[in-house]
């Protein structure tokens, strides 16, 4: 079964969400992954097609790299 996740970030331009998607499909390899830098809340979507999305690793990834993210409850 697939889960959907979406997080509200602090992601500022396209080479540091091309670097995070890079990092989290690297760690997340079955995920798809994307950044909506348009959005203000600058949302992290991230799908995985055989299971839960593991929301905490996914913070801890982009924390350890000095950026914001929280699960965005929709």
């Amino acid at each position: 079964m697939s889960s959907i996740e979406i997080f509200k970030t602090n992601v500022r331009g396209k080479r540091n969400a091309l670097y995070l998607v890079g990092e989290m499909n690297a760690t997340f390899p079955n995920h798809k992954i994307t950044i909506d830098l348009d959005d203000n809340e600058k949302i992290l979507r991230v799908e995985n097609p055989k299971g839960k999305v593991r929301s905490e690793e996914i913070i801890r990834l982009l924390n350890r790299r000095n950026f914001r993210c929280e699960v965005l409850n929709y």
